[in-house]
């Protein structure tokens, strides 16, 4: 059997060469060259190992220049590290040794030009950081979320990588420090964004151990966000609130004025329902029957449920079923990147309750809530109005052992809602 060729050498008659191979798409841009090839100029191989680092560093970085058209003079800490250490489960005694007196040239060299550079170095050789940024996709093929909440996971976790770019930096205080700065200055983040952002390292963090690719029993992230002081009496003016039937008026005729068809449907669905937004968006016509709607596909069980269609909604339904060319209650509603039917549509409401005067504590959402509250004051028990809008019951018996609301039960409470101004502009 032919002997091995040490890592990035090759011997000759007359001694050593250095070797690195030129990825194919690259070659063109080195006038076709397969590879790098030079002599050291030593029968030793001890020699040509201490030699060989130099050029494959210069190598390294025309090759990157050649990709990316940039070129740096020297090889950065953690790709010093790996090239360092790459393959040294091959060695022999004689060889460690070897490497190990050069290890400690690179990281004097290192430490002369920038100490934190060096100790970054050693770190990584020793196996005790890696690059932060270096594993995010990986960790993030393992997570199961939604493509929306893997993007802001992905987003949380550069932020983190672009402060601290080597695992060893990470610790309790700094993390700390790093919150305050967020909570400050011109970010000023909220402390449930920074909850967010602080739970998508920690899991990120728990990869890395996990992995093996970090070992560290410490948790870095624990208690790290102050929790809100309780809430204030302006506090609680902030909460959504709900449309009375004199603004969902309103809101149906500026639609109706700026000839926003579709935008006066949407309007019209949700407050005959009591839907959410995105439940209306991906609601098909496949799903709709003489007398109910079928809501499926929900986050939560009690979110996949039967409503019954209100009489005043019947004739909104018949003409969009006609006018569907989709498959959908209300077609031509473009998806965004997550699969979001809803997401223009919804802008364009809130673009039209702002030019009506409307605040930020009025969203579409508030809808919703206003139909919950119509449901209160007409008489109809909490747990039918749950199984109407899809919200769970957290009570022993009907949360529990409840069977759930009967549609005639439901349909019942549903016709009580009247919004007698919004009727009769339906039928104008």
């Amino acid at each position: 059997m032919a002997q091995r060729n040490p890592q990035y050498l090759q011997k000759r008659r007359h001694g050593w060469y250095a070797v690195l191979e030129i990825p194919k798409p690259l070659r063109p841009k080195f006038g076709g060259k397969a590879r790098f090839f030079q002599s050291l100029k030593t029968d030793s191989l001890s020699e040509a190992e201490r030699l060989k680092w130099s050029l494959i560093g210069e190598w390294k970085a025309e090759i990157e220049a050649a990709k990316t058209g940039k070129r740096s003079e020297k090889l950065e800490p953690a790709a010093l590290a790996h090239e360092l250490t790459e393959g040294q489960e091959h060695d022999t005694s004689g060889m460690r040794d070897i490497r190990q007196g050069f290890i400690s040239d690179q990281a004097w060299e290192l430490h002369e030009k920038d100490p934190n550079a060096a100790q970054a170095f050693i770190k990584m050789v020793d196996g005790d950081s890696v690059l932060t940024s270096k594993y995010i996709e990986d960790w993030l093929a393992t997570v199961k979320n939604e493509p929306k909440t893997i993007d802001m996971k992905r987003s949380d976790v550069r932020r983190l990588a672009e402060k601290f770019k080597y695992t060893h930096e990470i610790d309790h205080r700094a993390i700390k420090r790093w919150v305050h700065d967020l909570q400050g200055g011109e970010l000023g983040l909220s402390a449930s964004t920074l909850g967010r952002i602080i739970s998508a390292c920690r899991g990120y963090w728990i990869y890395l151990n996990d992995a093996g690719l970090i070992v560290r029993d410490d948790d870095p992230f624990k208690n790290v966000v102050r929790k809100p002081s309780s809430r204030s009496k302006a506090s609680y003016e902030d909460d959504r609130l709900p449309f009375k039937e004199a603004d969902l008026s309103k809101l149906v005729k500026a639609a109706q004025k700026k000839g926003d068809k579709r935008l006066c449907d949407l309007i019209l669905v949700a407050m005959w329902t009591g839907c959410r937004i995105e439940e209306i968006g991906m609601l098909r016509l496949a799903d709709i029957g003489d007398e109910c709607m079928d809501i499926t596909g929900a986050k939560s069980k009690a979110g996949n449920r039967k409503i019954p269609i209100h009489t005043q909604l019947r004739p909104l339904i018949s003409r969009l079923s006609k006018e569907g060319s989709d498959g959908f209650l209300l077609s031509g509603l473009g998806p965004n990147k997550y699969g979001n039917r809803s997401n223009a549509i919804g802008k364009r409401f809130g673009r039209l309750k702002e030019s009506l005067g409307y605040d930020r504590r009025y969203v579409f959402h508030s809808i919703r809530k206003t139909v919950a509250t119509e449901l209160e004051n007409l008489g109809v028990s909490e747990n039918v109005a749950a199984d109407i809008l899809g919200h769970d019951k957290p009570t022993m018996t009907y949360g529990t052992y409840s069977g759930g609301t009967s549609f005639e039960v439901k349909k019942a409470a549903l016709e009580k809602l009247k919004f007698p101004e919004v009727a009769a502009m339906q039928l104008a």
